[in-house]
């Protein structure tokens, strides 16, 4: 399930819209509040990686705000993840091969790259899309930083304090979204990475270092480029499903929520969509 939550965080991160936050609101941790909540809640925006501080228990950050609510929620329950739909949905379809979709230059470069840079040979690889090698090329670039991502983390703590363990999104509709992102956007991304792997590295580590720092807007300016026909439902869309099912849980009870950090800026981000239906949003400084 690493890809799933990879590559989205990545997506979401390189293509926010941008929110006017002072200062003293760059953070990914917010506080929620109004008339039909059920209390307080918490929305926190989080990567993949976890933050780049040198703290052995960076979740001790939230769980003493995790301790005031019933819920704990993530973009989908990660107890209900099917396995076989995984396996099937990260493969091309109709038997097709990632040789096939390659001219023979592009097949020498990419076979070259992973095998040598990363110790990926591509022959083993030819059945995957192109977004599960992207994945893979990921967790070994990022191989000496927590390979826990932070929700899993967080809802690993979660559980272990009995809270009610929800999904803002379902396992299903997080598989098609997946199924939604264009073959051709796919291979154009993964080429682009493998033809500087360097260059790729140091824009991940520095997205983590902004992230650690909450510095929303600047994530923004670096990233905003080249989401291209994926925008709309990468963002815009799930971003007013994504409000209006916080809104739903934190009416019943009170939540604890963990989501990508790319969907809580900008004109159409959950935080102002929150705003929007008469949620109160703070920010948390921790």
């Amino acid at each position: 399930m690493g890809f799933l939550f990879f590559c989205r965080k990545f997506i979401q991160l390189q293509f926010t819209n941008p929110i006017n936050l002072k200062k003293s609101k760059l953070t990914p941790f917010w506080r929620l509040s109004g008339a039909h909540l059920n209390g307080i809640s918490y929305l926190l925006g989080t990567m993949h990686v976890k933050p780049s501080r040198k703290e052995r228990n960076w979740q001790e950050l939230y769980t003493g705000y995790m301790d005031l609510c019933k819920v704990f929620a993530t973009e989908f329950p990660l107890d209900k993840v099917d396995g076989a739909l995984l396996s099937e949905s990260s493969l091309l379809k109709n038997e097709q091969l990632l040789s096939n979709l390659l001219s023979t230059s592009q097949h020498h470069k990419l076979e070259k790259k992973l095998q040598k840079s990363l110790g990926l040979p591509l022959r083993s690889l030819l059945r995957m899309k192109p977004i599960m090698i992207v994945n893979l090329i990921n967790e070994r670039i990022l191989a000496d930083c927590n390979p826990i991502s932070m929700d899993t983390s967080l809802w690993q703590v979660a559980e272990e304090k009995g809270k009610i363990l929800k999904g803002i999104e379902t396992f299903e509709e997080q598989l098609q979204l997946l199924e939604r992102i264009p073959i051709k956007y796919q291979l154009k991304n993964l080429l682009s990475i493998v033809k500087d792997l360097g260059k790729y590295k140091r824009q991940l580590l520095h997205l983590a270092a902004l992230y650690d720092a909450g510095d929303i807007q600047k994530l923004y300016k670096i990233s905003k480029k080249g989401l291209g026909p994926i925008r709309k439902f990468m963002l815009k869309d799930r971003n007013e499903v994504m409000a209006n099912r916080i809104i739903d849980l934190a009416t019943e009870q009170s939540l604890f929520c963990a989501i990508g950090a790319g969907h809580l800026a900008g004109k159409n981000g959950v935080l102002r969509l929150l705003k929007q239906q008469g949620i109160t949003v703070k920010p948390i400084n921790v």
